[in-house]
């Protein structure tokens, strides 16, 4: 066999020593990552249970990947102005997606170009808790319970009222599926927020409310309103949940349970990608931090990745017959 000629063996050697070196330094990096600040995208605007239980995770994550962990909220559009920021962004784990899971599938559901794809583009992190709806009433409202509430409305149809914040969220879809199940004949008031719609419950124009847990707690501690279920139970809470209720649909389950979400951009580098999903699931379940959760009415849980994947999945199908179903999704 005919040896090398000298040239192309130092030509092939230096190939071999530069790929070499930039693998290494390669490698170097998602071993030292990281190395500076680490950036997490809200979409929505500052404030409510989910931001705030972000903030208060800040400190934990901080301790364990050693540099500060910079909130940006940036709202519009549903949620797709700052998703789609994070989509763009170099995916070097230095930018996080904390959103809903209804952000990621409500949304590009009800767009008709949607710029980004929920399962292509992201790969989760972890769930961290959530944040339930409820059904609430005027403190003064003869409904004690949802049974009453169910009754009256199968005895006189279309005689009750039921306000919602908004055509199309998450509340919404909950109540007409609800409604459904429950075969009850109600009419639906949509209004522009939340501030209006608590108005019009507190005045009593309206028979009850769809909210978030969370939303109620101001008025359900002044006794102004009292709840008659909620999407989860959660501790010290003595307000039946949707099954205790006698309601356990498995389409109104998907929409029931609600998660807090943490992504990341899905050609993020698997050690990296690794180093998030460890750090992240030791944060979550931290019991000092799990406490601090249950004080502003998020419910502490933990999916894995392969779990919090599952479940968007399945609850994607079900908003998205359910959107087609209301004529709700733009074309």
């Amino acid at each position: 066999m005919r040896s090398m000629p000298k040239r192309i063996f130092i030509a092939v050697l230096g190939l071999c020593l530069l790929f070499g070196f930039c693998s290494g330094t390669f490698s170097w990096a998602q071993e030292g990552y990281p190395s500076k600040p680490i950036k997490i995208m809200i979409p929505r605007d500052p404030g409510g249970a989910s931001d705030l239980a972000v903030r208060v995770m800040t400190d934990y994550l901080s301790q364990e990947l050693k540099q500060p962990m910079i909130i940006e909220n940036k709202g519009g559009a549903g949620g797709l102005i700052g998703i789609s920021e994070v989509n763009k962004a170099k995916p070097d784990g230095y930018t996080l997606l904390s959103v809903a899971d209804s952000g990621m599938i409500l949304a590009p559901l009800q767009s008709p170009n949607p710029p980004f794809d929920t399962f292509k583009d992201f790969t989760p992190i972890c769930a961290f808790g959530g944040t339930p709806v409820a059904f609430g009433v005027h403190h003064a409202s003869p409904f004690k319970t949802l049974a009453d509430f169910v009754k009256e409305a199968k005895a006189n149809p279309g005689k009750l009222n039921v306000a919602v914040t908004s055509i199309g969220n998450e509340n919404h879809l909950t109540f007409e599926i609800f409604r459904k199940v429950a075969a009850i004949n109600v009419r639906l008031v949509p209004f522009k927020g939340t501030g209006e719609a608590v108005a019009a419950l507190l005045g009593k124009h309206v028979d009850m409310l769809v909210l978030t847990y969370v939303g109620f707690q101001p008025y359900v501690k002044s006794n102004e309103v009292k709840l008659l279920v909620v999407g989860s139970s959660f501790p010290g809470a003595s307000i039946p949940n949707f099954v205790q209720a006698g309601y356990n649909d498995p389409k109104l389950r998907s929409l029931l349970d609600r998660y807090n979400t943490f992504l990341v951009s899905s050609k993020t580098p698997k050690p990296i990608y690794d180093k998030l999903v460890t750090t992240f699931k030791k944060v979550v379940t931290h019991p000092e931090l799990t406490k601090k959760w249950e004080t502003i009415g998020v419910i502490p849980d933990y999916l894995s990745p392969d779990e919090l994947s599952k479940f968007m999945k399945e609850k994607w199908d079900v908003c998205n017959a359910l959107l087609d179903e209301l004529g709700l999704k733009k074309k």
